[in-house]
């Protein structure tokens, strides 16, 4: 307990910080790691069971399902991206076309998780940029952690005139 008396609020913030950011730079990361290995995943034939759809609030309501082994599988999105809302009409347009019911598609699957699986391998749309800001951010984290008078030197750098 005196350890955590003996912190500065800088340190107490990098810590926090740093606990919060931990899991969603591991599940980014987990998301441009499935992407890059999509590439040797093995395939199997799958269909659109619910047409992609993208209603106001650009939350993506779309599943397909494959069946390996015996055991059927669903998927709920076309790629792995961090997120669907900065689709543009064009593209939105597009992937709605793409993938209307009942369509037969190619359906790439993680062969040791089978229930993890792309339509699209290597696609990741917005991944590398989450990963990228999260990264800096509990890098800035961890300075504040270990070396909180950096943080109060930069601060007075920029606030001085």
């Amino acid at each position: 307990m005196q350890y955590f008396e003996s912190l500065s609020q800088f340190q107490i913030a990098g810590l926090v910080l740093q606990l919060v950011l931990l899991p969603f730079l591991f599940t980014t990361f987990r998301r441009w790691w499935w992407a890059k290995q999509s590439h040797q995943w093995p395939k199997v034939k799958g269909v659109v069971t619910k047409g992609l759809d993208f209603p106001i609030s650009k939350i993506i309501d779309f599943i397909y399902t494959y069946e390996l082994n015996g055991t059927t599988y669903t998927g709920k999105k076309p790629f792995f991206a961090n997120s669907f809302k900065n689709l543009n009409q064009k593209k939105a347009s597009g992937l709605i076309a793409k993938y209307v019911q009942g369509k037969q598609l190619t359906v790439f699957y993680n062969p040791s998780n089978p229930g993890i699986s792309t339509l699209e391998p290597g696609r990741k749309d917005g991944v590398m940029e989450a990963l990228l800001l999260l990264s800096i951010l509990f890098s800035l984290g961890a300075i504040s952690f270990y070396r909180p008078s950096l943080i109060v030197e930069i601060i007075e750098y920029v606030s001085t005139p």
